[in-house]
């Protein structure tokens, strides 16, 4: 996984597209904004084909229990959701395909 650091307009984007172009895979694009729930999270990564970029944009800009959803998907290749509250609640692992994040953010 990368983290691109950078102003805007430096072309972040641009190299992302550029490492799926050379890795012969799909590049999937979105921003930190968009992903307002863990469900939304979800649905992108579960959409993802082996070896596939995900590349988000204003990744600083992500919802702290959307971040929670994201590091065992980095990790494990793996999203642990948890269904149900309170004593009912339980914990489902879905088995993700292998992809490569690629992040970008103005801030340091």
């Amino acid at each position: 996984h990368v983290l691109f650091v950078g102003p805007p307009g430096l072309g972040k984007t641009t190299l992302a597209q550029i490492m799926a172009r050379e890795l012969g895979v799909n590049f999937r694009s979105t921003s930190g904004p968009v992903i307002a729930k863990a469900g939304d999270l979800a649905a992108l990564l579960t959409n993802l084909e082996d070896r596939d970029v995900l590349f988000i944009d204003e990744i600083h800009r992500l919802n702290p229990a959307v971040e929670e959803i994201l590091y065992p998907a980095m990790e494990d290749f793996q999203l642990d959701l948890i269904i149900g509250e309170g004593p009912a609640a339980r914990s489902v692992k879905i088995d993700l395909a292998r992809f490569t994040l690629v992040a970008a953010t103005t801030r340091l």
